[in-house]
């Protein structure tokens, strides 16, 4: 295959690549097409147990309605306000539980899946674009992302939607009607989606290159003016006015967190190092890789695209691919937005880095003295990484074991406590704030909130039926404890006194929930639920 063939698909026309691929070519991308349907599927039907971090963002869509969700959120979150809305949408309509948290992101999986095939079309053909659809099919961040309650695989849809608009505008300058459908959609995908600005923003820069150059027509000038206009009123509204709260009280302890994944400014001398340290790690961790270089390969791959862009002057895609990134480490400049430190942070550029790295391991399998056997190698290490990880899932069907036993705990309990006892959560339905700190910061009691709302029956969700209370059926009140949040002894001894003026303590058990590392070697800490059963008293004779 002629190498000097890559790029030829996007700029001299808007309908596609030069040609339709071989057949062999079309079977393996709808392959790994299929592959990565596959994989995103029985990630989403397996339903892992919530992990603490969807909890910290689900929790706030028990009790809140959709304004309340514009508030600064619990558990130091911060998310795209239309993401939230549609997540609190799903809920109300279709009930809290792990199904409808994760359903936004798998249907957004698999669209971006089915549009990025459309996408890379238009850029890459023949063997660098088989490589590329096969790259993003199986990539675990994508995979893993099609299944959790967050915003990252949103990130690569709105991506890909803005990324497809782009495209067709800069293929034929003369026409304005995707500008002009941009112009339209921007206030939409820049509320799902922060660093869509870095992909809007980018591509517009390049889009003003590139109508100068061509000396487009007029029409195209303005639509491309409202475009920009639409562009910087959208951010404005999303950022500085509608989700100014979250980003106000996390802001300080957002950067805290991130620290490490903004680029050293104040000392130039390590840029170059920290450059290399954080695109050879996480950044670019596709179809798999990881911290501490575990990413090097990609990196190189991604190195060899660039190069093969620089080489055939394709300087229209180089800076398609650039100016995004650009942004993000600009704005990562000035601490507005971390760059690097988790793959979910760069979900938005994952259609561009998949195509970086099928077009450079395609432009260096030709340049081998095998370039057949290589092909046959690359496309089955990529089958490997997709089935691979759907095995993975299927054996381990959750993030962690702690996260398997909380829901098994919470499936036992509040089935067997409801049945035969009134049940009370001292922080959600008492409001006793009995150790502060616990429900608010990063803590597992999340989790313990969001599977009691799963599991718990309906006539408990909202809290114990007082009138229930009698001899033959107890009040149990629940004392979640994290060890890192000291119990106010005065405030629960304060509790204690005034319930048993009421009632009789009967009981009192104390569940451990040891939260150990992924892996189940170190242990974290052990939470511990405090249960206390009061009788109600008999009525004097």
């Amino acid at each position: 295959m002629n190498v000097t063939r890559l790029t030829e698909a996007f700029w001299p026309s808007a309908d596609g690549p030069t040609s339709s691929g071989t057949a062999s070519e079309l079977r393996w991308i709808t392959l790994f097409l299929s592959l990565g349907l596959l994989a995103r599927s029985v990630r989403f039907l397996l339903c892992f147990p919530l992990w603490e971090d969807e909890c910290f963002l689900a929790v706030n869509l028990i009790d809140r309605g959709f304004g309340a969700l514009l508030r600064p959120l619990d558990y130091h979150q911060v998310a795209p306000p239309l993401f939230l809305w549609i997540e609190l949408a799903m809920v109300k309509s279709l009930g809290f539980t792990e199904w409808s948290l994760r359903f936004f992101a798998f249907g957004s999986s698999v669209a971006s899946l089915l549009l990025f095939r459309s996408v890379a079309a238009r850029w890459l053909s023949g063997l660098p674009l088989v490589f590329a659809v096969g790259v993003f099919s199986v990539s675990y961040p994508a995979v893993r992302y099609a299944a959790e309650a967050k915003p990252y695989g949103p990130d690569a849809l709105v991506s890909l939607v803005l990324l497809a608009l782009f495209t067709s505008a800069l293929s034929r300058p003369e026409r304005s009607r995707p500008l002009w459908l941009l112009a339209l959609l921007f206030p939409v995908l820049l509320g799902l989606s922060y660093p869509a600005v870095f992909v809007a923003g980018g591509a517009s820069l390049v889009a003003i290159a590139v109508f100068a150059r061509e000396r487009a027509p007029l029409r195209s000038w303005v639509a491309l003016a409202v475009c920009g206009a639409s562009l910087a009123l959208s951010f404005a509204f999303w950022t500085f006015f509608v989700a100014a709260p979250q980003h106000a009280a996390e802001a300080s302890f957002m950067e805290r967190g991130w620290q490490g994944s903004f680029p050293p400014v104040e000392k130039p001398w390590l840029l170059p190092w920290w450059l290399v340290a954080t695109h050879a790690s996480d950044f670019l961790a596709y179809p798999v890789g990881g911290p501490r270089f575990a990413s090097t390969a990609t990196f190189l791959l991604c190195l060899a695209g660039l190069a093969h862009l620089v080489r055939r002057r394709s300087h229209r895609l180089l800076a398609l691919g650039l100016a995004p990134v650009s942004l993000h480490l600009l704005a990562a400049a000035f601490h507005r937005y971390p760059y690097g430190g988790h793959s979910r942070l760069s979900q938005y550029a994952s259609p561009l880095i998949c195509c970086l790295a099928g077009l450079g391991a395609a432009a260096l399998v030709e340049r081998l003295a095998a370039p057949h056997a290589a092909r046959r190698s690359v496309l089955g290490v990529l089958l490997v990484v997709g089935v691979a990880t759907i095995a993975r899932d299927v054996t381990f069907p959750y993030k962690t074991r702690s996260d398997q036993r909380a829901r098994a705990f919470a499936q036992w309990f509040w089935a067997s406590a409801a049945a035969k006892e009134e049940v009370a959560c001292a922080r959600r339905d008492l409001g006793l704030d009995l150790a502060p700190g616990t429900f608010g910061e990063l803590s597992w009691s999340a989790e313990y909130v969001c599977n009691r709302r799963i599991y718990a029956p309906a006539s408990n969700r909202g809290g114990p039926d007082w009138s229930r209370v009698a001899p033959g059926r107890p009040l149990v009140c629940l004392v979640y404890r994290d060890p890192r949040f000291p119990l106010d002894v005065a405030a629960f001894d304060r509790w204690l006194s005034e319930m048993r003026t009421r009632y009789d303590l009967v009981g009192k058990e104390v569940f451990a929930f040891p939260r150990y590392d992924k892996r189940e070697r170190t242990l974290l800490q052990t939470d511990t639920l405090e249960t206390y059963r009061f009788a109600s008293r008999a009525p004097a004779r």
